[in-house]
């Protein structure tokens, strides 16, 4: 999804992999201490996302892996 800002000032990215219903299909991944980089589950770092970020998450999850019936950002639009 590309860099997100935290609610406590670090920056980080979204990084989706799986539908929604996966716990793996999200991870969020950020610097760590000694500047290695770290990740987490996404329902894990809930607390660090502004609710923007989140709710741009799931609905990128349900674009691209869902079925909800929410085009793809990748593919042509339907003509209206």
């Amino acid at each position: 999804m590309g860099a997100v800002p935290f609610t406590n000032g670090q920056e980080g990215s979204v990084v989706l992999v799986g539908p929604r219903e996966n716990p793996k299909g999200a991870t969020v991944v950020f610097r760590g201490g000694e500047d290695k980089l770290e990740s987490v589950p996404f329902l894990e770092a809930l607390e660090l996302l502004h609710p923007e970020a989140v709710i741009d998450a799931v609905c990128m999850q349900e674009r691209v892996f869902g079925n909800r019936g929410l085009e793809s950002p990748f593919e042509p639009r339907s003509q209206w």
